[in-house]
C-alpha cells in the first residue's frame, strides 16, 4: 500500500502531508498527460496507439458537432483553405492538419478528452507527418476533413463521428503499412 501511494504521489495525483495522511490532490486535465504519455510510450505498441485514437477523435468529432460556434467553423474553413494551397503547391501541411484537429477538440468542449488526445498525437506527431507527406495521402487527408467540416457545420453529430472514424482508421492503416513495410 505504501508503495502505491509513493507510485501517486510522484505521478502528482495525491499529496502526503505531514502528520496529515495522504489526500487526492486537484488535478486538472493538464496534470495527467505526462503520465499518461508515460504509460503510452511505454510498453505499447504503435497499433494500440492508433486503435485509443479511433475511439476518441470520433467520440470528440460527435460532441464537436452539438457544441461549435460559428468562429470555430470559420477557422476551420479558413484551414481547409489553407490546407487546400499547400496540397496544390505540393507543400507540407502537417501544421494546419494538427490546428485543423485541435479546432474541433476545443469544439468539443471536453478538456480532458482533448488533453487525452493531444498526448496521443505527441506519439503520433513524427508516423503522422511522414504520412502526409505524399500527394495522393495528402488529397485523401484533405477530403476526409472537407467530409468532417461537413457534417460539423450541419450540426450532424454521427455524420462526424462517421467521417472522423474513417479518416482516422485510413490515416492509421496508411501509417501501420508504411511503417511495417520500413520494416519488413
Amino acid at each position: 500500500m505504501r508503495e502505491a501511494l509513493r507510485t501517486l504521489e510522484l505521478l502528482g495525483i495525491v499529496e502526503t502531508r505531514a502528520g496529515g495522511g495522504t489526500f487526492v490532490r486537484h488535478a486538472g486535465p493538464d496534470d495527467l498527460a505526462k503520465p499518461l504519455q508515460s504509460l503510452i510510450t511505454r510498453g505499447h505498441s504503435l497499433a494500440d496507439v492508433i486503435e485509443f485514437r479511433g475511439i476518441v477523435e470520433p467520440a470528440i468529432a460527435a460532441l464537436a458537432a452539438a457544441r461549435i460556434t460559428d468562429e470555430q467553423l470559420a477557422e476551420l474553413r479558413d484551414l481547409l483553405a489553407r490546407q487546400e494551397q499547400r496540397v496544390g503547391a505540393n507543400e507540407p501541411y502537417a501544421d494546419e492538419d494538427t490546428r485543423f484537429h485541435e479546432v474541433i477538440g476545443a469544439a468539443a468542449g471536453n478538456e480532458l478528452l482533448t488533453t487525452m488526445l493531444g498526448v496521443i498525437w505527441d506519439v503520433l506527431r513524427a508516423s503522422r507527418d511522414e504520412w502526409l507527406q505524399t500527394n495522393t495521402r495528402a488529397h485523401a487527408s484533405l477530403e476526409a476533413h472537407h467530409r468532417i467540416y461537413e457534417a460539423l457545420a450541419r450540426k450532424d453529430a454521427e455524420a462526424a463521428r462517421a467521417a472522423s472514424a474513417e479518416h482516422i482508421r485510413a490515416v492509421g492503416e496508411g501509417i501501420l503499412k508504411l511503417l511495417g513495410g520500413r520494416n519488413g
